[in-house]
Parts: C-alpha cells; structure tokens; sequence
C-alpha cells in the first residue's frame, strides 16, 4: 500500500486507515468504519509529513555518535538497518562530506532529476545516486556508470516495473563498452560477474542500483517485491565487454545491439533470472546434560 500510495506522487508516510479485506466483502458488517471516522477526520486535516523539513522540504539530517569511531560506525549501520535502508551487509555511512566527494564524478547538477523509480515512485536524482554509492563504498568515477544504468533502469521498455515487484528473481545486468570501462578497472575478464576484489568497481555500482531499486523504488521482499527467493545478488552485475580481445570483424555488444560507434563509453541494460536448487541434508545436533560437560 505504501509503494502503491507514493507511486501516485504522494508522501510515502501518508496517513492511512487500514482495515482487513474481508470487511469489504459482499454482505459484510461494516459498522467499523463508522466508529473509527476520527481517524479519518486526523489524517485529512492534521497529518504532517515526517519526511518534509521545515527549510525547504529537504528531509532532516540523520546525528549518529559514539565513544570511538568504530561505535560510531557500528551505531550509523544499526541506523540503517532499522529503517530498512539497507542490504543485510556493512554499509558506508553517507555523510555529507562523503556523498559531496562522490558528487565530484557528476556532469550534471546534484538536483537533477532522472525520473521516479518503480514501484514505489521515488523521486530518483543525481543526488540519490551519490547518496547509494557512497553506501556502497564507491569512488566519484563510478558515478557516471551508475546514472547511466539508472537511466536505463527507468526507462519504460525497461520492463523494470514489473520485474522490481514480480515473483521471479529477474535482477538487473549492466554490460559496459567504450574506454570508461578501463578508466575504472571494471573487469571484462575471468570472474567478470564477481566478486572481484582487484576490481571492486562492478560489485559498488551494482549494489548501489540495488539500494536503489530497495530505497527509492520500494523492493522490500515481501512488501514490495514478491520474489519468492530474490535474485541471489547482493551486487547485481556489472562488467565491461573485452573488447580487445574480440575476434577480428566482430562488433563490440554496444555497435551490434545500439549502434554506437567504437570509442564511444555506453552502457546496456538487460535482466537476468538465477537459479536456485536447494539441497537438503539432515544434521543431528548432540546436546549434552551432563553439568560435567555443560
């Protein structure tokens, strides 16, 4: 319902009176709505945005502290996972210093608008990229990737607003061409899906699209994406084509599929499905009463 409200351009924390489905039926009492108008009456004429600050809308600052850096740390990523802004692993902090240095990668103003990011309908900017790569632990050259596959991400052919909120675990590949590709060390080679820790480029953008797709287009398992089993990837995918290794004649990804000619830094975006087999075993787990031996 949240996703649903805020794809119609209204506040994600909208007031809302929920009642079960079932008393909307045919033939159902529903004399609970009569004794709960004053909720109603509250959410129409006296609910207030939480996320809108008083100085020009933008949302208030997050103060996080601790004794030592390391709690400090410890604490912001405690923060973030309570509000379900992040994956399940460490996070970078997104402070403002930060996200300002990640910014230094942009060819566009900070505020500039990319489009909404389904289902949700989150206001997606360049800005909003930043925010999500620097979570991820990227660098400000990785940036120009990233909003390109965004771009791509919400483009309607896309198909990404089905896929963010089906059942299956579709989840985003991007393929890089062009130089941008070797400016960044993105690998095109042996491992090229990840991980790769010589050439971290791939797994940063591919998981900042992720808290992407979770924070801004609202694909919460179970809330907002209905996958029975996810897309097993943290990171998503992001690699370069080997270009160089091409056999003579053949046309790079980007010239056969998009016509761009050669030297010219592209991105194309697809989705793929993973697999999942699951394999049972039983384990028996021996526990002991002896005071003896605990």
């Amino acid at each position: 319902m949240t996703n649903a409200v805020a794809g119609l351009g209204l506040a994600p924390d909208a007031a809302m009176v929920t009642f079960p489905i079932e008393m909307f039926l045919p033939g159902s009492d529903i004399s609970p709505l009569e004794r709960r108008k004053r909720e109603f009456y509250e959410g129409l004429t006296r609910w207030r945005s939480a996320l809108a600050a008083a100085d020009g809308g933008e949302p208030p600052m997050v103060r996080v502290e601790g004794a030592t850096f390391e709690q400090a740390l410890a604490r912001a990523n405690h923060v973030m996972l309570a509000n379900r802004w992040g994956d399940g692993l460490p996070l970078w902090p997104p402070t403002r210093e930060r996200v300002d240095w990640i910014l230094r990668g942009a060819a566009s103003p900070r505020r500039r608008t990319l489009g909404t990011f389904p289902p949700r309908g989150g206001v997606t900017t360049i800005e909003s990229c930043a925010i999500a790569l620097a979570m991820a632990g990227g660098r400000p050259e990785y940036l120009p990737v990233l909003v390109a596959a965004v771009g791509a991400f919400l483009d309607p052919e896309s198909g990404s607003a089905q896929l963010q909120a089906a059942s299956g675990s579709a989840f985003p590949v991007v393929i890089v061409n062009g130089p941008i590709g070797g400016l960044i060390r993105l690998n095109a080679a042996f491992g090229c899906l990840g991980p790769d820790p010589q050439r971290p480029a791939g797994a940063s953008i591919g998981r900042a699209l992720r808290l992407l797709q979770q924070n801004l287009g609202g694909a919460l398992p179970g809330i907002g994406t209905m996958a029975n089993y996810g897309g097993m990837r943290y990171t998503n995918v992001v690699f370069a084509e080997d270009e160089a290794s091409l056999p003579a004649g053949w046309e790079t990804h980007a010239a056969e599929r998009h016509a761009f000619a050669p030297g010219i830094s592209s991105i194309s975006l697809a989705f793929a499905s993973g697999a999942t087999n699951s394999c049972i075993s039983g384990v028996a787990l021996c526990s002991s009463t002896n005071p003896a031996t605990g």
